[in-house]
């Protein structure tokens, strides 16, 4: 198998061949198809990775990553657009009521609540009278 088809665990594997000397770097290079520069790359990447995780480390939870504190962001902003849009919504809906009945005056139709030339009240509602039937 060639260097470039082996995953992490395998190359972690293929290094401590070298380091605990049961192969030398050139059967390495010869059995894996990898150039001594990529194999030395490996090796000094390994140990760093190696001393980073002997590190010690502040004790409690890890900061928050600059995508989770942007999520957050974005979630409070989409909150507050919500609210507008409903706020908005309901803006709509009222210069939409007044406008009906802007049209209605027009019209010279009676809007509920006014009394009817009989004295009777409208409650709103499309009554029939027996006049319509």
């Amino acid at each position: 198998m060639k260097w470039k088809e082996l995953g992490g665990q395998e190359r972690y594997q293929v290094v401590e061949l070298v380091r605990k000397g049961k192969m030398t770097i050139k059967e390495i290079c010869e059995t894996f198809g990898v150039s001594r520069q990529a194999l030395s790359r490996a090796m000094d990447r390994a140990d760093r990775a190696s001393v980073e995780a002997l590190e010690t480390k502040k004790p409690g939870k890890k900061p928050k990553g600059l995508q989770e504190v942007e999520i957050q962001e974005l979630a409070a902003g989409k909150a507050g657009l919500e609210k507008e849009l409903a706020h908005w919504k309901q803006k709509y809906e009222v210069a939409r009521t007044f406008l009906e009945l802007q049209r209605k005056l027009e019209r010279g139709e009676k809007l509920a609540g006014e009394e009817t030339p009989s004295g009777e009240k409208i409650d709103g509602r499309c009554q029939r009278t027996s006049e319509t039937r």
